[in-house]
């Protein structure tokens, strides 16, 4: 199967698409990283932007969720990011200003996928992006669709005292998470959850969903489950006040321990990689 990926590229949707470069039945043809959101000016007046929506706790946790494993590539060769790992299977990948541009469009077009995978990307996809997956255009979201679509899923239900989440595999249409559904997984939430522990779960979770769900194609396409509009539900960034509400509830954004994980993460990847170089060898 030919798989063409449109994605921020970032430490969490590199592990997700880990695994479609590992699987011999799966071709990665190209990737699309669009790193920042059109028009942003890049990531200082990202974070600035973000500090001034949510408050500058919250901006700080995002930014050390992201600086983590970046500080981590410095220190070893293990793929971290999404074109670390295009560079190391020989993956092409291109980064334009959006992924709905002229540019993104011929890429994808040369790459001739069967399926369009998006993990995290900072846009919503036109039609005519969507279209050039012939087979299916499909996205991984980090809550039980329909609800909680939108931003930051892994803290709005911790804000809302939700005890279970999970991850869902869908069909992509225009409208952002919405689509029927491949494949759910159902994850409890732990009474001592961070946003930051609980993202990393359903990253791993992500991961295993998404592979599965493209090893399902096409013949699972008839049988995915329309999503229940009624029971929809829509999330953006947080404010100031939620992030206050959050807390109250006696929750953390994050420990150190979730950054010792995404350590253990990389450790596993590191191993992985070594076992296929030795592979390579025999």
């Amino acid at each position: 199967m030919r798989v063409a990926l449109v994605s921020n590229g970032n430490f969490f949707s590199t592990r997700m698409l880990a695994p479609l470069f590992a699987d011999p039945s799966i071709e990665v043809t190209g990737a699309i990283l669009v790193r920042v959101p059109p028009g942003s000016g890049g990531r200082p007046r990202t974070l600035v932007r973000l500090a001034r929506r949510t408050g500058l706790r919250y901006a700080l946790y995002k930014a050390a969720s992201l600086a983590a494993p970046r500080a981590e590539g410095l220190l070893s060769r293990t793929p971290i990011f999404l074109h670390h790992l295009c560079d190391r299977h020989a993956v092409p990948y291109e980064s334009p200003h959006s992924a709905n541009g002229p540019d993104a469009l011929a890429a994808l077009r040369s790459w001739t996928p069967e399926v369009l995978v998006s993990v995290s990307s900072p846009e919503r996809l036109t039609s005519e992006v969507l279209a050039l997956g012939p087979m299916a255009a499909v996205n991984v979201h980090w809550s039980l669709l329909p609800r909680y679509a939108g931003v930051a899923p892994y803290f709005w239900v911790l804000r809302n005292g939700e005890r279970e989440t999970g991850v869902t595999v869908h069909l992509m249409s225009p409208e952002l998470d919405t689509g029927p559904i491949l494949r759910q997984r159902r994850l409890e939430i732990d009474p001592a959850e961070t946003a930051l522990g609980l993202q990393l779960r359903l990253t791993e979770a992500g991961g295993e969903e998404l592979l599965a769900a493209l090893k399902g194609l096409p013949g699972s396409i008839a049988g995915a489950a329309e999503q229940d509009p009624i029971a929809r539900s829509y999330f953006t960034w947080p404010t100031p006040e939620d992030v206050r509400a959050f807390r109250g509830l006696g929750r953390r954004l994050a420990r150190l321990r979730d950054y010792r994980r995404m350590g253990d993460l990389l450790d596993a990847e590191r191993e992985r990689q070594r076992e296929a170089d030795r592979t390579l060898e025999r």
